[in-house]
């Protein structure tokens, strides 16, 4: 497969795997590319991946020093923020022709042999970094923690511009992500959105059992809190699939119409995007790879008009976008959901622009033309 871009000695960096969403799946997809391409990481937790679902690739994993960091597991990752460009400088690249980085933060922090191409796969510059998660970047971290992470934001931010200076390409995962990197680094990039399996659903029976949906990382920036708040108000049925930090105040604001169901496995993911009267995408996301998965099971998506949604969801066609993350304009949403007859085919077919076939397509374009450059600048 690497033959056919020109490329031989390939390596894969990736931030780290010890959660799983659309940059996990995304890498993955990477990895199935570049099968003897090894995979290399900041930690792995092996348990929790497999617990999640992850299927771990063909390739050798590689992990850094943190994989045996004594305060790893006990302390918050952002107390330990400055370790990881550390560790991916670390890593003994020499000898690959191209390096492809799977980052949303320090996996693009290389040291390269000469003449080397690095292509970075950027699902965003960093949030705690450049701001932007709007007003939920504070409101994740408990007070007295504050003064620490604005000390360590500017040290940070200056290592994380200076290693976007020696990306050769940039690929970001939507439009709204390459405005972000354009703005952060001055760089400008290539548009390839993540892969989504839309054939998944195909075996499930497409029906309404009237409850609203969302499939999501349980973080701050994901404003799943005012979606339950509009829930509870109105007395809605919502289902809230996943995990993560802010999971416990989360179930503490959930009315008796509101259930969370923790991490679930695909196929039962599958069967309430199936069965939803509708997908909620409430924070303004990089791209939003749950919400085209629902719409690849026919389902309409109500979404906030902002990030990746404003590319994958059209308006009065395959969902409704409104204006505000508060529950007023969320609960306006709702109420103009049964004026329109959804047509489900049309849907589905608008899911397909982002199949995973694609994705590998245009990735494998992308690089090309980065290592076309690279020849031409040799030579």
């Amino acid at each position: 497969m690497a033959n056919a871009i020109g490329v031989e000695r390939v390596a894969v960096t990736h931030d780290y795997l010890d959660q799983y969403g659309g940059a996990e799946r995304t890498v993955l997809a990477i990895c199935q590319r570049f099968r003897s391409a090894p995979l290399y990481t900041s930690v792995y937790d092996r348990a929790v991946m497999r617990r999640l679902g992850f299927i771990e690739p063909a390739q050798r994993i590689v992990v850094s020093f943190i994989q045996r960091w004594p305060l790893r597991r006990r302390v918050p990752r952002y107390y330990l923020t400055w370790l990881y460009p550390l560790a991916f400088r670390t890593f003994d690249l020499r000898g690959y022709e191209l390096i492809l980085s799977s980052a949303n933060f320090a996996a693009k922090d290389l040291t390269l042999s000469p003449g080397a191409v690095h292509v970075s796969y950027c699902y965003t510059p960093p949030r705690f970094l450049w701001g932007f998660d709007s007003d939920t970047a504070c409101r994740a971290m408990p007070l007295h923690e504050r003064p620490l992470a604005r000390l360590a934001k500017a040290t940070l931010r200056r290592l994380d511009y200076r290693a976007a200076q020696h990306v050769d390409l940039f690929v970001a995962c939507s439009n709204a992500v390459a405005r972000r990197i354009r703005q952060a680094y001055g760089r400008s990039s290539v548009v390839v959105y993540p892969p989504v399996d839309t054939r998944r659903f195909d075996r499930h029976p497409l029906h309404d059992e009237g409850f609203f949906l969302t499939v999501s990382r349980l973080n701050a920036y994901k404003r799943i809190d005012y979606v339950i708040d509009a829930c509870n108000r109105a007395r809605q049925p919502l289902v809230v699939v996943g995990t993560g930090p802010w999971e416990a105040r989360l179930r503490a604001r959930a009315g008796p119409t509101v259930r969370l169901m923790g991490h679930l496995p695909d196929d039962e993911v599958e069967r309430l995007m199936s069965s939803c009267r509708a997908f909620v995408l409430p924070g303004e996301e990089d791209f939003g790879i749950a919400a085209v998965e629902a719409m690849a099971a026919g389902k309409p998506v109500l979404a906030l008009r902002r990030g990746g949604a404003l590319e994958t969801v059209i308006d009065g066609g395959t969902g409704l976008l409104y204006d505000e993350p508060t529950a007023e304009s969320f609960l306006d949403a709702v109420s103009r959901l049964p004026a329109t007859r959804w047509d489900a085919g049309a849907i589905q077919a608008r899911a397909r622009n982002f199949d995973s076939a694609r994705f590998t397509e245009r990735l494998d374009g992308a690089i090309v033309q980065a290592t076309q450059r690279e020849s031409s600048m040799v030579h």
